[in-house]
């Protein structure tokens, strides 16, 4: 622990000093904080998708989740304004066409999410099973990209087959 992470408030015992709830949310990564968002979003998304799929099929789930997207837009144009006046970067143009083609493929996978639960699945088996995508883009980042995996990590993949055929069982 570093000095400036305690703050000076007595613990209820009155013994010294305690670290402070403030402090303890600033030793949490950024990136671990807006994982953990995004956890909590996706997986509430996943339930309300299940419900949203017994009143209508995957095409008018895919445009409805579009048009929940439209208020976004307003917030994401204002930030990308802003940091385009600041930021050219180098590789731009190729970096906006696989931006570009990354909403496709995700659009795409939200619709076979989307007809999964209409054609029956549960959420509760669907959205794990999708939740696994992560083992496609390993593979491909393997392929394309000449990542490597250490052995502890092909443990983990190999793991992630069995939840799917368990997750089936």
């Amino acid at each position: 622990m570093l000095a400036h992470e305690w703050a000076p408030t007595k613990s209820p015992k009155g013994e010294g000093f305690r670290m402070s709830e403030t402090s303890r949310l600033h030793r949490l990564p950024l990136w671990l904080f807006w994982s953990l968002v995004t956890i909590v979003l996706w997986g509430s998304w996943g339930l309300v998708s299940k419900v949203a799929s017994d009143g209508v099929d995957a095409y008018m789930n895919q445009l409805l989740f579009t048009v929940g997207i439209a208020p976004l837009l307003v917030f994401v144009s204002w930030k990308v304004r802003r940091g385009v006046a600041s930021e050219k970067r180098e590789g731009r143009n190729r970096g906006i066409f696989w931006a570009f083609l990354t909403g496709i493929l995700g659009g795409v996978g939200n619709m076979a999410y989307f007809q999964a639960m209409v054609k029956g699945g549960k959420a509760s088996v669907v959205t794990p099973v999708t939740a696994l995508f992560p083992m496609v883009t390993v593979l491909l980042a393997l392929v394309f990209l000449e990542e490597r995996l250490g052995r502890l990590q092909w443990v983990g993949l190999g793991l992630a087959f069995v939840a799917i055929y368990l997750l089936n069982a």
